[in-house]
């Protein structure tokens, strides 16, 4: 079986910071959120339980925000161009 990778942590991805970021830098960000998504486990151990991964729900929170991001900028685009 092999090892997940070793990624770095994410560095806090806030409303303002989404609002304010490119297409390219969205896309960058939701590539690397779903990279670390795919290599976190879902549950782990606390207190003798299993229970849903803290960091897996903070970036599933994170992954949403991008999203709505660019589907916002989709929108916003489509406003733009002219009409057919």
């Amino acid at each position: 079986m092999s090892q997940p990778l070793n990624l770095p942590a994410l560095a806090d991805v806030s409303v303002t910071r989404v609002s304010s970021m490119t297409i390219r830098e969205l896309i960058g960000a939701l590539t690397a959120i779903e990279d670390r998504l795919r290599h976190l486990p879902t549950f782990v151990p606390l207190g003798g339980q299993l229970v849903t991964n803290p960091e897996r729900r903070l970036l599933l929170r994170r992954q949403r925000m991008v999203i709505a991001g660019l589907r916002r900028r989709r929108v916003a685009l489509r406003r733009t161009l002219p009409s057919r």
